[in-house]
């Protein structure tokens, strides 16, 4: 991968008037700049000397990285617009980098892969493409705990986005929970391409995860302490039982007390990471991830999506097709239980409400003797408008909702790797072309240790979309996220004001 660096030319802090320009736009025209003042180069001339312009006397030049992601030996633009040979050779690839893969003790009880790689044994350059794979080399535990010694370097080298980038996404702050149980590298990736300084991001990992995958993620998060954390209670996680839904819960308190400057990270300066968060905004939506999951928009995108959903929340919801044997008795102040996912979107009040209301609380203790009440929570909270809370669902066709939080391919449905886990499909570098054209906001599930080049492709991807969205030749049309049922029937208030 070849990175490029933007220079992002800033006048002079004389006569800018009420505020001070932040968008490339604003720049340009207060300035009456052409084009040409934006300059995107590769790292080894970003020594260049540039021409400034006279009227700029005390222009200084503010570096922003915006890494340029190219795959060196993959053609994904030829991925996503679905060639047929480039899957097929690049997921030949993907097979041999798998090969190579250290952790093969660990992949016992992992689904196997069921493709060959009969490809590059009829093609003259197999064994050239043998050296391919140590381009991909796996990063480990170990190489994390060494690498976050130096917090910048780390940062600088991984192409972390130091800055909101635009205006727009600085004054609309999201909060994450990672929900993580193994693959330090996969888990990092997530966080590195969603990360952004004003969002909060909160990670969990299960009480019976390996000790040094625990320390490797715990150093990567102790090089942001203004606003990624490790969550402050660790559960063990068993499938179908409350502890699935527990560390979204322990997330959301911490995610909350980080707005009000409760739970500082050991050693780090309590008025240092009081006076930078004063200056943040508080966080607006709450988006729960897990390890092996990966985002098909970029940060400006889910902002634009968002603000389009002008507060609603989103979660899908059935009653209709709910088995109803998961509740064996009829939960308390007559919330109507109902079927969801447990990947969710919820504004601030909803969250406030999860966590502050005493109704929420005796319907949280309900959950515990029910079954897989991670899928029961999001959705009967959302589903009940008679809770008035504001942008949760008051229409009449919950069951025809699409969930667009994630993508996911079940079993049965042209799953192109033939794998999957709980019905799931793992997705891998031939289902690129639909990842490219979805509209979810997120995909589940990777095995990065059986797919390298599919995580690549969509970090290529939103990396240059990232880079095209701030010079402005990428516009992301919000019209479809608009007319959707739960953003037209929503109960109304204010979801934000706490």
């Amino acid at each position: 991968m070849q990175e490029f660096y933007q220079l992002r030319a800033l006048g002079s802090s004389m006569n800018l008037g009420p505020s001070i320009p932040t968008t490339l736009r604003e720049w340009k025209h207060w300035m009456q700049w052409k084009v040409g003042a934006v300059f995107v180069v590769p790292e080894e001339t970003i020594a260049a000397v540039f021409v400034v312009p006279e009227e700029t006397i005390a222009a200084v030049f503010l570096m922003i990285m915006l890494p340029h992601y190219q795959q060196t030996r993959v053609n994904c633009s030829a991925l996503f617009s679905g060639d047929k040979v480039e899957i097929e050779k690049d997921i030949a690839l993907a097979s041999l980098i798998a090969k190579d893969e250290e952790m093969a003790e660990r992949m016992q009880g992992y689904p196997k892969s069921t493709k060959s790689t009969k490809y590059f044994a009829d093609k003259s350059f197999g064994s050239e493409v043998e050296k391919w794979s140590r381009e991909f080399q796996r990063l480990t535990n170990q190489w994390y705990i060494n690498a976050t010694k130096d917090c910048q370097a780390f940062k600088r080298t991984r192409g972390y986005i130091m800055s909101p980038l635009t205006r727009e996404e600085g004054e609309f702050p999201i909060a994450f929970s990672i929900v993580a149980f193994k693959d330090v590298e996969m888990v990092e990736r997530l966080l590195r391409i969603v990360y952004r300084p004003q969002n909060r991001y909160c990670i969990h990992v299960d009480s019976k995860a390996d000790a040094e995958f625990y320390s490797a993620l715990k150093a990567v998060a102790a090089c942001f302490p203004g606003n990624v954390r490790m969550s402050s209670r660790r559960v063990d996680v068993r499938w179908g039982t409350f502890t699935v839904l527990e560390p979204e819960l322990i997330c959301m308190q911490d995610l909350w007390d980080m707005d009000n400057n409760f739970n500082l990270n050991a050693g780090t300066s309590q008025n240092s990471v009081r006076n930078e968060q004063q200056n943040k905004k508080k966080w607006k939506y709450f988006i729960n991830l897990t390890g092996q999951e990966f985002p098909l928009k970029t940060n400006f995108e889910l902002v634009q999506i968002l603000k389009t959903f002008k507060g609603a929340n989103h979660e899908e919801g059935t009653r209709k097709r709910a088995d109803s044997g998961r509740w064996p008795s009829t939960p308390p102040h007559g919330i109507i239980p109902t079927k969801g996912g447990v990947h969710t979107l919820l504004n601030r009040a909803t969250v406030d409400f999860i966590l502050h209301n005493e109704k929420a609380a005796d319907f949280i203790d309900w959950l515990r003797s029910t079954g897989i009440p991670d899928e029961t929570l999001f959705a009967s909270i959302n589903y009940n408008p008679q809770l008035n809370i504001p942008g949760t669902y008051n229409g009449n066709k919950m069951e025809n909702i699409e969930p667009l939080t994630r993508y996911k391919m079940w079993y049965g449905h042209n799953c192109y790797s033939g794998q999957t886990v709980r019905g799931v499909c793992i997705l891998s570098t031939g289902d690129l072309h639909r990842l490219g054209e979805a509209p979810h906001l997120f995909a589940n599930k990777f095995y990065l240790h059986q797919d390298r080049v599919v995580i690549g492709c969509l970090e290529e991807k939103l990396f240059n979309d990232t880079r095209d969205e701030y010079l402005g030749t990428k516009i992301f049309n919000t019209t479809f996220y608009a007319q959707q049922e739960f953003v037209k029937h929503q109960v109304p208030g204010d979801p934000f004001r706490l």
